[in-house]
Formats: C-alpha cells, structure tokens, sequence
C-alpha cells in the first residue's frame, strides 16, 4: 500500500461509497481521502462525517466540475446510483476527465453483470430501467475501451439492505414478508458493510495486484423468500407469512416501482445461474457474512 495515496470516491454519500469511505478511514488511516457529492448538502455531511478528508462539490453532468475532483489522484471508486444514472452521458464524462488528469492509476468500478450478459441481450424497457446490469452493460464497454486502469468489483447478489428497506414496516407491524409473486427468486445475499470492505481492501492495495481484473463477488448461499421469512421467524422468535403483495414494495419505492417491477422480470432470469466464487474470501481473508448474521444484528429493526 502506497502511505500517501489518494483516493478519490465520487458520490460519497451513497450507500455503499458511504460505507467504503468509512472502512477506509477506520483500518487504512494512512490513505488520503477526497470525497465528492453534487450537492451543498451532501458536502455539509461529507464534511460532518469525514472531517479528515477532502470534500468537494462536482457533478458527473457537468464536466467543468469534474478537473479539480481529478487532480493528483492515484485511485478513484466509481458507484452510480439506480434509476437516476444516465451512463451515456455520465461514464464518457468521467472517461474524459481522468484521461485528462493523467495521474490515476487505478479506477474501480462497481459493476453488477451476470457474467457474460451483454446490451443487446436485454430487451429495451429492461435497459430503460437503469438499474443493476442495466448500468453495467452500457457503462462496462466504455470503460473497457477506454485504456483505462480498469478494476471491477462485479457484485451480482442481492444486497442484504434490501430487506429492511423493502420489508422491515410489514414485518415489524403485521408479521408479514410482502412481495409481489413475479419477485420470488432464489438469490445469492451479500451484506453491503461486505461490499465496503472488499473496494476498500482493494483500493487500500498495490493497483498493480488488481487492474485488468474483475472480481465476481457472490454470497455463498441461495435463498428465496420463503426461506427468508423462515430465518426472519427464527430471528424475531414469532412466525412471519410469506404474502403475495404489493402495495408495501410500492410504498417503499414509490415512482420507481413500475421500474423496479420491470427491472425484477429481468433480474429473477438472468441472475439465476449467477456461480459461486470466493472472491470476496481471497480479497478479505474471512468469508462473507451470512443472511442470518445480517438479520440477527439488525433485528431491531424488524421487532
């Protein structure tokens, strides 16, 4: 590990370059950290949160920001966030201005594909969605032409976090996993906390040990949802019913429902043949946690 690198995490206020930028300042003390958001706000809590760090205000829209955000980093980590990315606009941007700053070394990208998923396998209201692999397809070809120093941390699992988001209130008030039947599916689970931890090990790495490699990360066991309302029961010691509904994912997600439910046609097919690997063990030392860990150290959330 290089003591006076510099990375830069752009979007630092989202959940998982939230998360990483937290595992980086607690076990790599040593790396220099500059943080981005588009908004004020979010710098003001950037600020708040990482008073060691840099922060400053860019937007991937607008490409003017973008050169002082560039400037003399060694690594910069990449995550757009579902639904609101436009990555025909948005990685050409980012393209050009590290090519432009000339100095990175390293770029890992947050990617969610199944292997071997390509665009023009993906029917076009699926694309339109913006979501998991439909980031990934548009944005993983620019970045491969590029000549970039490309790194990818491909994460095609569901992210525990799901579960208090979409169904923490049915649970905690009715005793009920609500879902809609077309969402049922038996996934691989990685926690996000785990995520973090692999980009920040990554990143806190010689970038000679990573770039020109992708790394498949997956959860090590599958589970639908009626084992998760099971291990749910298990954990709040009361049984929780497995429902076919849903009006409370449509509270949840409000105006992004109609494109969740579309993004779910193609996420409940292609991930399904998703292989097991032990990339995150190789990359960490420790295996990824497991779904019932999550659950009973987040069990207050449900009860």
């Amino acid at each position: 590990m290089n003591k006076t690198s510099r990375v830069l995490i752009l979007g630092a206020t989202g959940n998982i370059g939230g998360l990483t930028a937290q595992a980086l300042a607690v076990k790599y003390p040593s790396i220099n950290l500059r943080l981005t958001s588009s908004r004020d706000a979010g710098c003001d809590l950037l600020r708040a949160l990482h008073p060691q760090a840099e922060v400053l205000k860019a937007d991937w829209y607008d490409p003017g920001s973008l050169p002082a955000a560039f400037t003399d980093v060694d690594k910069v980590f990449i995550v757009s966030p579902d639904f609101y990315t436009d990555e025909n606009i948005v990685t050409p941007n980012l393209i050009n201005a590290i090519q432009e700053a000339g100095c990175v070394a390293q770029v890992l990208r947050l990617i969610s594909l199944p292997p071997g998923l390509t665009a023009d396998q993906l029917e076009p209201d699926i694309l339109a969605t913006r979501c998991g692999a439909n980031l990934s397809v548009v944005a993983k070809p620019l970045f491969d032409a590029s000549g970039l120093p490309m790194t990818y941390l491909n994460v095609a699992s569901w992210l525990m976090f799901n579960v208090p988001w979409f169904l923490a209130a049915e649970i905690k008030q009715h005793r009920r996993l609500a879902m809609p039947q077309a969402t049922h599916a038996s996934r691989l689970w990685l926690s996000e906390c785990d995520v973090a931890a692999a980009a920040a090990r990554i990143l806190a790495s010689d970038a000679a040990l990573h770039v020109g490699h992708e790394y498949l990360l997956t959860g090590t066991e599958r589970i639908d949802f009626t084992q998760l309302a099971e291990l749910l029961g298990e954990v709040i010691g009361e049984p929780v019913t497995l429902v076919d509904d849903d009006q409370p994912l449509r509270t949840a997600t409000g105006e992004a429902f109609d494109l969740l439910m579309t993004y779910f046609r193609h996420e409940t097919r292609d991930y399904l043949d998703i292989p097991v690997t032990d990339s995150f063990a190789q990359l960490t030392g420790r295996p990824p946690m497991a779904l019932r860990d999550y659950l009973i150290a987040n069990r207050t959330l449900f009860i």
